[in-house]
């Protein structure tokens, strides 16, 4: 039976992966609704042009497409579209440096706090994602942006940069280290570059100009 376009809201990834891969439009175009903004937000982190990001987040959509036939429910969605933007990314070869200004903050949910209170926070965290991209390699940022970001585990990113889960936190503890030199933290506060850096702590860090 076809999927109708007011239940797909309610279904899990894999299940909308497994009825776009049987013809459903529904199904895909919820898919395209769900991942358009965090795959966007991954690639603006690495392109200084909006136009290249955009350019393959299409190539990832469209390969995506392309390749339902080859995705296995027991897989995570997301793990398995992230892998394929990460190796288009990689395969158009274009590592720019990323200019210092313009660049998405990562989200946070809204608690109510007030506009001046959000806007401060949001100043922080775009600048110790700046700072990270400067200081820190393509992998290192890439791993730190997809655990804290995105809130993906060690072993989803291991298997999206073919890593092991073990080399994945490894790689996070170095950065964090190589960061920590960079990081001016809360009066009173110990120095140093926080395990629990998701993004609800990241307000709780600033970063040296």
């Amino acid at each position: 039976m076809p999927m109708a376009a007011e239940d797909v809201r309610t279904i899990s990834d894999e299940s909308l992966a497994n009825s776009a891969c049987a013809g459903s439009a529904p199904a895909f175009e919820e898919l395209v609704r769900r991942f358009q903004v965090p795959l966007m937000k991954f690639l603006e982190r690495r392109f200084p042009s909006r136009r290249d990001a955009e350019d393959i987040l299409q190539d990832t959509f469209l390969k995506v497409h392309q390749s339902l036939h080859l995705y296995r429910d027991e897989w995570k969605f997301r793990t398995w579209v992230f892998t394929i933007a990460y190796r288009i990314a990689i395969s158009h070869g274009r590592r720019q440096v990323l200019p210092k200004t313009g660049m998405p903050a990562a989200e946070v949910a809204d608690t109510g706090r007030r506009p001046a209170d959000f806007a401060q926070e949001s100043e922080q965290r775009e600048r110790l994602w700046r700072t990270a991209r400067d200081v820190l390699s393509e992998e290192q940022f890439t791993i730190l942006w997809l655990h804290y970001a995105q809130d993906m585990p060690a072993a989803d990113i291991g298997k999206i940069m073919n890593r092991t889960w073990v080399s994945v936190k490894t790689i996070m503890h170095r950065a964090r280290k190589k960061l920590e030199p960079h990081v001016t933290p809360p009066a009173g506060a110990r120095r140093g570059v926080p395990d629990g850096m998701k993004p609800k702590m990241i307000q709780q860090v600033t970063y040296e100009k």
